[in-house]
């Protein structure tokens, strides 16, 4: 690898960081095809690549959220050590599972996502309150019922569960973060907000990625270097993003989010059958 190449990459890598600590993904579904189709990685090298940086890069988003209390660190403990237990399996699943099945697997997942992310954005407009001018006499209003995620304790702590033992399998296996899955499913499932789903997935991310970075490590399938030049970027890009999506309305990050994700798709289809 020269210089000019490494730089370039970290480069990439800054964009790609961004859009990880705003969204709460790894970045995985565009770092695969940057490697496979921009640098020649073989699809196998990309994919373990890419999750060799997701770790690094989460922590950095997550620690910003933490900070700024915009993530649920209960739920996302849970999903990350849920899917910590497949992501492994994944991984090592890799080399026998056909990359077509991969693909597949993957895009569904990504379309359901993308799906319930512009519904989501749908049901923002709507429920949004008309401007009235309250009667002086009015009676009070009946308290709003609380967010779903604090209504039911027991069911929210099995969908979390199962939440991370699905995202983390197909993190393993398609070298991504499984954020494309648990920011929309926190969204519509758990009651949070964007910005408070994404702090929880990057707290997710950041465990569900390890076992599998480890088992492709034995395998030998990252390419390091690489992996470093990412990471350059990820990782400043990731605290930038995270401090940004704090500040920016929601439906339209909600949009963008759905947008990001057909999007995605798209890269990983053309990298599957391109190159």
């Amino acid at each position: 690898m020269t210089v000019g190449t490494f730089i370039l990459i970290a480069v990439c890598g800054v964009g790609v960081g961004i859009l990880s600590g705003m969204f709460g993904i790894g970045g995985g579904t565009l770092i695969v095809p940057l490697l496979h189709l921009g640098f020649g990685l073989p699809v196998l090298s990309a994919t373990s690549t890419s999750l060799f940086t997701i770790a690094p890069t989460a922590l950095s988003g997550a620690t910003k959220h933490i900070r700024q209390k915009t993530l649920d660190l209960k739920a996302g403990l849970t999903i990350g050590f849920a899917g910590a237990c497949t992501s492994a399996l994944g991984a090592w699943a890799s080399d026998y599972v056909p990359e077509l099945l991969i693909l597949l697997l993957t895009a569904a997942v990504i379309v359901y996502s993308a799906t319930k992310m512009f519904k989501s954005a749908a049901e923002k407009t709507n429920s949004l309150p008309a401007a009235t001018v309250p009667a002086p006499n009015a009676l009070k209003p009946a308290q709003a019922p609380p967010p779903p995620h604090q209504m039911r304790a027991r069911p929210r702590l099995l969908f979390s569960l199962c939440l991370g033992l699905i995202a983390g399998l197909i993190a393993g296996l398609a070298g991504v973060g499984g954020g494309f899955m648990i920011v929309p499913m926190g969204i519509a499932y758990l009651g949070f907000s964007l910005k408070e789903a994404s702090g929880t997935s990057l707290v997710a991310i950041a465990l569900i990625a390890i076992p599998g970075i480890v088992s492709h490590a034995l395998l030998g399938h990252i390419w390091f270097l690489y992996g470093i030049a990412l990471i350059v970027g990820t990782i400043p890009g990731a605290w930038a993003g995270a401090h940004l999506i704090a500040k920016l309305p929601e439906r339209p990050m909600r949009l963008a989010f759905g947008v990001l994700l057909v999007l995605s798709g798209v890269l990983l289809i053309i990298n599957q059958f391109v190159g």
